[in-house]
């Protein structure tokens, strides 16, 4: 699987990168969905690139072309003044449109104070830009467009491994009537700071809608126990097993993701 990354890392980039990734299988295994879905965006013409943590790109014509995965304990996004020895990012953009960024393990803040772990999330690049150019760094108030929870295990899954997903979803969105009592500037929105202006990030009425304009994934290496299904179809959670490299299921997946954002003008 490793090699497989590389590869799709060296096509992103133009060149062979040098991969410093994290150790553990499922670690891998969230990189390989996440430059997957860069090779399926490129795919579809959209400019897709490395980013440092510092918020550069990694050109081809550099000396400096790592890649680096967040390793570790989950985290927030590093500022921008530590450096470009914190985790890379995947970014890409649609013709002149806005900057998004793909993030392994970074922590959202929900409406309790909570943080939560989203293995493979995709944010508007205003939102991580923000939090880079803050002192310290930090998390992500709200809820990400594309949530994608990454499941390297034998085992399959089941209503528990589901009901944790939907309850980490459910206190990082920000609806309508939570805004009054969120201590947050500028206008409403789904997430902070410093989304991009639209109602794709205003806030939404209920859960419902929200789990519906957002893209929440499981994505695991074998499949699911029986039972699951309706908890997946009630909270919109898209269920894709049997997740390795070369299978059907793995470019399903990633060319899923690719015309979900693709169908809403991302």
């Amino acid at each position: 699987m490793i090699n497989k990354v590389k590869s799709d890392l060296s096509a992103i980039i133009g060149c062979i990168p040098t991969l410093q990734y994290a150790a553990g299988a499922g670690r891998t295994f969230e990189l390989y969905v996440m430059t997957g879905i860069g090779l399926a965006l490129q795919a579809k013409g959209y400019e897709v690139w490395i980013q440092r943590s510092d918020g550069s790109p990694v050109l081809s014509t550099e000396s400096d072309l790592r890649y680096i995965q967040r390793g570790g304990p989950p985290s927030g996004i590093a500022p921008a003044a530590d450096g470009t020895g914190n985790p890379s990012a995947i970014a890409f953009r649609r013709a002149d449109g806005p900057t998004w960024e793909m993030h392994n393990g970074v922590q959202f803040e929900g409406r309790s104070g909570a943080v939560h772990e989203i293995d493979l999330a995709i944010l508007p690049g205003a939102v991580a830009q923000a939090l880079r150019n803050q002192p310290s760094g930090g998390s992500p108030l709200g809820r990400p467009r594309i949530s994608i929870e990454c499941k390297d295990v034998g085992t399959p899954g089941d209503l528990d491994e589901m009901r944790a997903f939907i309850a980490r979803l459910y206190d990082i969105s920000l609806l309508s009537t939570h805004q009054p009592y969120l201590t947050t500037s500028g206008p409403p929105s789904a997430i902070h700071p410093d989304a991009p202006p639209g109602s794709l990030h205003g806030p939404a009425f209920s859960y419902w809608v929200e789990n519906r304009r957002t893209l929440n994934v499981v994505a695991r290496r074998t499949g699911f126990r029986r039972g699951t299904a309706t908890m997946n179809a009630y909270h919109a959670v898209a269920p894709y097993g049997h997740i390795t490299v070369g299978s059907s299921s793995s470019t399903q997946l990633m060319t899923d993701v690719a015309d979900w954002i693709h169908a809403r003008g991302y």
